[in-house]
């Protein structure tokens, strides 16, 4: 980080630059650049421009995604993996709880294989972090997602990437180390495997647990104590009350070992994709880079 000073201190409190203006701003200089920028849509902690804060995200990218890939994605595929274990000591009421548990860290292992997706394809116009952190698991999303990569091929899709296809790869095995050229060709195919596994993500009650996820942790084992509403013995259910509509909706899923180990093989795709997509750009743009030094080096 510069340890550049600001020309001059931002001011304390915020001041109207006109009559006619509609929000108070806040002028800082840039610790960075020492430009100034408007303080006011900002955390004042930061004291960063935009476009500082962008090379900032731009320059942790590499240290993210290489942590992500070790921890954060391979996380999901752990937890599910211990819940289904603690099954066999639960009683009834606590497997469902666990069950629910473990679809919802396939949402979560989903909704990230697609931040990173997009975050990728995007890439060229703003930093990886803002859309990966951003991304959000919803109707819209899962939608434009599906259009993206819906009866594509791996090598449509690592196209779509500019990431290279098994057809680069296998045009340029003789150039390739064989241990970087397994790596290479298990990892088009991982990548493609955990899309489709995401793709199964639709507009039904998977995507419908996800919006109630997000908005209720209630969950019941039983409906019979509301009007015209039951369960199968092998449902657990979340309920979301709606209060500006004044209506109560509830979200039921079955839990049993065979639909519950689908899951568990599920999130092990989708992670593994997630692991193999993150190294698969990163050895990439290594390469790039090595290959194409900046000017005035050799």
């Amino acid at each position: 980080m510069s340890t550049r000073r600001p020309t001059e201190p931002y001011p304390r409190q915020p001041y109207r630059a006109d009559s006619d203006g509609r929000h108070d701003i806040a002028i800082a200089n840039c610790e960075e650049c020492g430009d100034e920028f408007d303080l006011t849509a900002s955390d004042p902690r930061t004291q960063v421009c935009a476009p500082c804060w962008d090379r900032s995200l731009d320059a942790i990218e590499t240290a993210f995604l290489d942590n992500y890939a070790k921890f954060g994605a391979k996380a999901h595929r752990t937890v599910a993996e211990a819940l289904f274990r603690s099954q066999a000591l639960a009683d009834p009421d606590d497997r469902k709880v666990i069950g629910m548990r473990i679809v919802e860290e396939y949402l979560n292992a989903a909704q990230d294989l697609m931040a990173l997706y997009v975050a990728l394809r995007r890439r060229h116009e703003q930093p990886l972090l803002t859309t990966f952190t951003n991304f959000e698991l919803n109707a819209p999303s899962v939608a434009a997602f599906r259009i993206l990569t819906s009866g594509r091929s791996a090598d449509d899709l690592l196209r779509d990437l500019q990431l290279p296809t098994l057809a680069d790869v296998d045009a340029a095995r003789g150039e390739i180390p064989r241990k970087d050229w397994r790596q290479f060709a298990g990892a088009v195919l991982t990548i493609s495997n955990g899309i489709e596994r995401v793709q199964k993500v639709d507009q039904g009650v998977l995507l419908e647990l996800a919006d109630g996820l997000k908005q209720s942790s209630a969950l019941t084992h039983k409906m019979d104590w509301l009007p015209d509403r039951a369960m199968n013995p092998d449902q657990v259910a979340l309920v979301v009350l709606n209060q500006r509509r004044r209506v109560l909706l509830t979200h039921a899923l079955a839990i049993h070992e065979p639909q519950l180990e689908v899951f568990i093989d599920a999130i092990d795709k989708i992670t593994g994709a997630a692991r193999d997509l993150i190294w698969l750009y990163l050895h990439v743009r290594d390469t790039i880079a090595l290959d194409d030094p900046q000017p005035g080096t050799t």
